[in-house]
């Protein structure tokens, strides 16, 4: 799946009610795994391509795309917590 799509799932996820949130729990924790899993993928990717050039554009995308991932990762799990 891609970042896109689980960027919009978390986004509309957030922006359901308390209610709605706590009836789809077990969809937050599924898309908290996939993005855990794209984050590990990504993070190799990254190690791989900063090896051969950590001043190359592909690098530099991969690092912003690991950083929002990171980020949604964060925010999904504290919203997990909070409710």
């Amino acid at each position: 799946m891609g970042t896109n799509k689980l960027v919009e799932k978390v986004e509309k996820f957030f922006d359901l009610s308390k209610e709605k949130q706590y009836k789809k729990h077990e969809k937050l924790l599924k898309i908290i795994n996939k993005l855990e899993k794209k984050k590990s993928r990504l993070e190799q990717k990254v190690q791989k391509e900063r090896a051969s050039d950590a001043a190359s554009s592909s690098y530099q995308d991969l690092e912003r795309e690991l950083q929002v991932i990171s980020s949604l990762i964060s925010k999904a799990k504290q919203k997990d917590l909070t409710d």
